[in-house]
């Protein structure tokens, strides 16, 4: 799957992505998250001096996510995402899928980040798995987890 992924992306080199605005990332992200069981979900989540673009929970996995959204730059997103481990068990960075092809996908496994492409259809693929971290503080976790709830039922 993932070299069909790569040979789309390397036939399609010159065409430019429709994403202009991280913004317009988070609709088909939090489609994807949805389709895997994260149904409360909360977009821009403070967190200390930051917001996180997608912050969801499973109930059925009793399981967090934290997904930061970036058009091109993923080394900021790693530096984003690294802080997001503190609050969340699985944390994605996701980008255009163009963009998803150049990043260095070792660093972010070495790291536990995963990465979801976002191609123009809308649909998303999951190009590398987040992998479970002992970073999660459980009183950052349950934090969220209360204040999506909260906001479920508002």
């Amino acid at each position: 799957m993932r070299g069909q992924c790569f040979i789309t992306m390397t036939k399609f080199r010159n065409t430019v992505t429709k994403f202009s605005r991280e913004s317009q990332l988070l609709e088909p992200v939090a489609r994807f998250a949805k389709r895997k069981g994260f149904y409360l979900q909360s977009a821009e989540l403070p967190f200390y001096e930051y917001r996180i673009d997608l912050y969801g929970f499973s109930h059925k996995r009793d399981a967090t996510i934290a997904v930061e959204l970036k058009l091109n730059d993923w080394r900021r997103a790693l530096e984003q995402t690294m802080l997001y481990q503190l609050c969340a068990d699985l944390v994605y960075i996701a980008m255009p899928e163009r963009s998803a092809m150049r990043v260095d996908k070792a660093e972010l496994e070495s790291n536990g980040i995963g990465l979801i492409a976002v191609r123009d259809s809308g649909n998303c693929a999951c190009v590398l798995l987040a992998k479970p971290h002992d970073e999660v503080r459980q009183v950052y976790r349950l934090s969220q987890i209360n204040y999506l709830k909260g906001m479920a039922y508002v």
